[in-house]
């Protein structure tokens, strides 16, 4: 069987992505099957080796018209699309073939809150996507949006992300020591962990004003640790609020899991939100919107305190709950082998692949 995933995955870290895909490989390839994943250039990739040792056939491609092309080439038994903007494109160029198609959204479609359902949208869930077998979704919240968006419902399956938790537990006295040292945090300084790529998504101007309702409450909850992917006017915005520490963006984020005393998640909306399973697996507790994709992700794990969206007094009284939680005490819930979750991802995907076929 040959399987094409074509991603529109421009991140220099593997993100959650590659380790699934990864996992899929694995297990495709050691029986012989094979699988090609085409991405665009994303300059100074540090992922491109890890995906190839996982068996994967890697092509750069230069954006949707040549990852079409190349879909049509390679002649794919299974063509499976992740994100948004590459899957109509690669869909039209394997209209008249063989190729069993799979359309994986990882994202969320809310606007201000809200799904604008539209003529577009429409004809792209009901014409180019009447050749598509499955809408593979994150959550089933995003499953919703997608299904108010034109999608028919029958087709639409919910299948969480997974992290390895070898890799995301929480921390040994020793390690999370170290991690706060490399940060240059005092014994007595609380940190909170913030992700701000989309600052009006991720809800910056939220935290921003939290951490001034939180100031009373804690008086030492005064830092913020960003990384560079966070704009520099967000993070000027919170270096009025606290001290702000900004640290390169890194392959790999426990460290500052490790090293922070709790998560800011204060999403206006997310795909499945990644980073709170991550943390929770870590031992680092979380404040986070109360919003359907975050309680899915973080769904039979504790430690994570919880707000009505967009209220910032509540966020900062969650904030104070998640400080208040010592680092590690969260029930993790981890599985006792971290591979084994994200074999087990590969192993729901692959039964679709063998049901359409």
């Amino acid at each position: 069987m040959r399987v094409l995933h074509a991603a529109d995955f421009g991140g220099v870290a593997p993100g959650g992505f590659v380790p699934l895909i990864a996992a899929l490989a694995r297990r495709l390839t050691a029986r012989g099957d094979e699988l090609a994943l085409a991405v665009p250039y994303a300059g100074g990739a540090t992922w491109y080796g890890q995906a190839r040792e996982a068996g994967i056939e890697l092509h750069v491609v230069a954006g949707p018209p040549e990852a079409a092309r190349f879909a049509r080439a390679w002649r794919p038994d299974i063509a499976h699309v992740h994100f948004f903007g590459w899957e109509v494109p690669v869909t039209l160029a394997l209209w008249r073939g063989p190729a069993r198609v799979f359309w994986h959204a990882h994202s969320t479609s809310l606007r201000d809150g809200r799904v604008r359902p539209s003529v577009r949208s429409v004809a792209k869930y009901r014409l180019a996507g009447a050749r598509v077998e499955r809408f593979i979704t994150v959550t089933r919240a995003v499953g919703d949006e997608l299904h108010a968006l034109g999608a028919p419902r029958g087709r639409i399956v919910a299948i969480r992300n997974e992290v390895d938790s070898a890799r995301f537990r929480p921390p040994s006295s020793l390690e999370r020591a170290h991690a706060r040292a490399a940060l240059g945090l005092a014994d007595d300084e609380r940190a909170i962990l913030f992700f701000g790529r989309d600052p009006a998504l991720k809800g910056a101007d939220v935290l921003a004003r939290a951490l001034d309702a939180n100031a009373n409450a804690n008086a030492n909850a005064k830092t913020v640790v960003v990384t560079v992917a966070t704009p520099p006017d967000v993070q000027a915005e919170l270096a009025r609020k606290a001290r702000v520490i900004g640290v390169e963006l890194a392959d790999d984020v426990v460290p500052l899991m490790w090293a922070c005393d709790a998560l800011a998640v204060p999403s206006r909306g997310e795909g499945f939100g990644l980073v709170l399973l991550e943390s929770a697996l870590a031992g680092l507790p979380a404040a986070a919107s109360d919003i359907p994709a975050l309680r899915e992700a973080a769904a039979g794990h504790g430690g994570v305190f919880y707000a009505a969206l967009g209220d910032a007094d509540a966020f900062a009284r969650a904030l104070s709950g998640a400080l208040a939680t010592p680092h590690g005490a969260a029930d993790t819930n981890a599985a006792a082998d971290g591979c084994n979750a994200l074999d087990a991802w590969a192993a729901r995907i692959d039964a679709l692949y063998a049901r359409a076929r």
